[in-house]
Formats: C-alpha cells, structure tokens, sequence
C-alpha cells in the first residue's frame, strides 16, 4: 500500500497531560464516556456522519484546521505518527474527505477494504486527489506509534516537559519545538496560556493529572 512515512494529529496543548497519562489517543465517543469534551462542531459533525468512534489523523502538519487554532490564539501540540505502523493495524480506515467538506454524506463512508484503501492513496500520490484524505483509527490509537511531539513554541514544549518531570509521565516519543510543521504566517498570540500554566500548576502539586479546565479552543 502506498502510504505517507507519517501522519498528524493536532491536540489542544491543555488535554496533552490526559494524552500521556493514558499512553493514547481516544475517538470522541470513548472521550465522551470518560467526561471529556470534544470540539463541537467536530463532535456535531462526526455524529451527523457516523464517525464518533474514530480518530482522525492527516497526512500533513499545516492542515487549515490547526491553521485557524493558531490565528485565534489555541496552543495545540502536533502529535506524529508512524503512517506505516498506524496503517498495519486493524479497523483503520481512509476518509476521502475531511469531515468540514460541504459533501453528500456517502462521501464520508470510511474505506476500509485493503485493495480500495491502496487505490485511493496511489491517486492521492499521483494525482494529488482528495488533498484532504484522512487516515481513521477506531477507538484508540497508542502513542507507541508516535515518533515525536511537537509544539509551536519553546515556552509550551518546556511547560509540558515540567509536567512531565514532576507527574512522571511517560513519554514514549521526543518533546520537539518544530514551528516549521505548524502553519506559516500565521499571528500566534496564545490567549489561554496563562489559564494553561495555571492548570498545570495545579496538577504539579496536587500529583496528578486533573480534569483539563473549560477552556475555550475550538
């Protein structure tokens, strides 16, 4: 199967403590169990199609979502994956579309037949159709998968870092600032920075990850 060498994943930077408590990434509806809320207009979007029990992951970094978190000041950590591990692995499936596309619901069915699944990545790499194809993954995705952790700024990646320190989180990928995978020209200003630090103060000294705060990032 042709395939990217990896794939993305952007997360608010305030649930990446609950990311590395768990060792995973998990699909909105087994978020929703455990009182975590999703973006909302991707969980009205996911449920209108049908896809709330996957994750979503994209074949570049800049992709026009993170691009409008960064404009409106969201600090979001980019998580990367190894696209060839991800694809071995069973129940993933490719989206020909991302979900905010105006398209009839049928092109939202996820592909996953191995040989239909080849044939639309060979076109994607050949012809550049379906420039927002997405790769699925059912429920849970572990980030013994991940090859790092990136953050748009220094300041973010070393808060991280301190909370990794303090809590003894494990992290099985490097924590790298690399602005350079995140949308250029774009005003970053992080306006939930300061309610960021003040909850992973919080969890520092209570010694435990705690129930990210209701902060606006979507």
């Amino acid at each position: 199967m042709i395939a990217p060498a990896r794939l993305y994943h952007a997360a608010p930077l305030h649930y990446l403590p609950h990311i590395l408590r768990d060792g995973a990434l998990y699909a909105q509806s087994v978020l929703a169990a455990r009182g975590i809320a999703p973006r909302a207009t991707a969980k009205r979007r996911d449920r209108m199609l049908g896809l709330a029990d996957y994750i979503h992951l994209s074949l570049r970094p800049d992709t026009p979502l993170l691009a409008d978190k960064v404009a409106q000041g969201y600090p979001h950590s980019l998580i990367v994956f190894d696209a060839q591990s991800v694809q071995a692995l069973p129940e993933t499936a490719l989206l020909p579309y991302n979900a905010k596309a105006w398209r009839g619901r049928a092109a939202f069915v996820p592909v996953t037949d191995p040989a239909e699944r080849a044939a639309l990545l060979r076109r994607h790499a050949e012809t550049g159709r379906c420039p927002s194809l997405e790769v699925l993954v059912k429920y849970g995705l572990a980030l013994t998968h991940a090859r790092q952790i990136a953050f748009l700024t220094d300041a973010e990646r070393l808060q991280i870092a301190a909370l990794q320190t303090a809590l003894a989180l494990i992290t099985p990928a490097p924590l790298v600032t690399a602005p350079a995978l995140f949308p250029r020209n774009v005003p970053y200003v992080p306006v939930t920075g300061d309610a960021i630090a003040d909850y992973f103060r919080c969890c520092a000294e209570a010694g435990t990850v705690l129930p990210p705060p209701p902060l606006p990032f979507d």
